[in-house]
């Protein structure tokens, strides 16, 4: 059996991620000790570090495993139809912001401005350009800069909805935001007539 499908490895790994968050949740990250995390997850340092080689191991991974969640909706969304209804794809974003708990609470505790928010953005902006790129006829830097733009703005608003304390449902945020991205700021203003 390999390391990484054995059930006590996982489980182990299960029980170090669970203990981390549960930390996050009391204090920031560069509060939480190896022998917090150990204490938490009920095991000793030791196996701590047969597993990781520090703290920032550890939220690499788990940061790799909320990206990978990205990338599977990425690759499981037709971007070329959501080009034209983009409604749908802020829903499936949406959707991964709001319903994983562990997710959730690090946006809520740290906001938008951390590595994995880069990451996030990276893989969106990866998975737009391939698709784009091959379904518009725009010069690269045009594309590269519509992306940019777009991106940083899907951020900047998801952001602002957790700071804000969630105020508007995110069904009102993913209309809000499509009809800005489909049609501008016209788009609302004629809607507000």
């Amino acid at each position: 059996m390999s390391r990484a499908t054995d059930p006590r490895i996982k489980k182990t790994k299960r029980a170090i991620h669970e203990a981390f968050y549960s930390l996050l949740a009391e204090k920031d990250l560069d509060q939480i000790t190896i022998k917090e995390i150990a204490d938490t997850a009920e095991i000793n340092r030791k196996t701590f570090y047969n597993h990781y080689s520090g703290i920032h191991q550890l939220v690499n991974e788990i940061e790799n495993e909320l990206i990978g969640k990205f990338e599977a909706a990425l690759n499981s969304s037709d971007l070329s139809s959501d080009l034209r209804n983009p409604l749908v794809f802020y829903e499936q974003l949406a959707d991964i912001f709001t319903s994983d708990a562990n997710l959730h609470s690090h946006f809520k505790k740290f906001g938008f401005h951390t590595s994995l928010t880069q990451k996030i953005l990276e893989t969106i902006k990866t998975s737009l350009m391939s698709v784009f790129s091959r379904k518009l006829d725009l010069e690269k830097a045009t594309l590269k800069i519509a992306i940019e733009y777009w991106s940083a703005g899907l951020i900047a608003v998801f952001d602002l909805w957790y700071q804000d304390g969630s105020e508007e449902s995110v069904a009102q945020v993913n209309e809000t935001v499509s009809i800005i991205s489909s049609e501008g700021f016209r788009g609302l203003l004629e809607r507000a007539k």
